[in-house]
């Protein structure tokens, strides 16, 4: 930590973090507010703009950006040449969707399929031992 801080330094923690100390980063505080004892003039007009515009930025609307601002900062922070706009597989995610949903419902109507196909075949094993069951007992009552 560094003992003492210049008044640039000070401006530039108050700009950037406003004029409330609990702001400030913890690792300067402490010289910060030693410096504002020991320079009040400077410490004084560096928070009242800071103040002025912490008041400003506390009474402003906190309104959703609109899409076409969003879309000109992304473009702000892209490389040159780099596209901005997102890819034909970003804009159509319902078509996974559709296709995603298409597979769940064939796979389904398999599961049915087999499920109905196992169920016959057991009910036919069943239908076979009571005949071949009833058979064997009118032989043995021909006997």
């Amino acid at each position: 930590m560094h003992s003492q801080i210049t008044s640039e330094r000070f401006e530039a923690i108050v700009e950037a973090y406003g004029a409330d100390p609990q702001r400030w980063p913890a690792g300067e505080r402490a010289v910060a507010l030693l410096f504002r004892q020991q320079h009040p003039e400077i410490a004084r007009r560096v928070m009242a703009e800071a103040r002025t515009l912490d008041n400003w930025l506390s009474s402003a609307d906190e309104g959703e950006p609109s899409v076409a601002l969003q879309w000109e900062v992304l473009a702000r922070m892209m490389p040159a040449g780099v596209a901005t706009r997102p890819a034909p597989a970003i804009v159509r995610p319902r078509r996974r969707w559709l296709a995603g949903g298409l597979g769940l419902a064939a796979a389904c109507a398999a599961g049915i399929v087999f499920g109905l196909n196992i169920g016959l075949i057991t009910l036919s094993e069943a239908r076979a031992e009571a005949v071949l069951a009833s058979a064997s007992l009118a032989e043995v009552d021909n006997w």
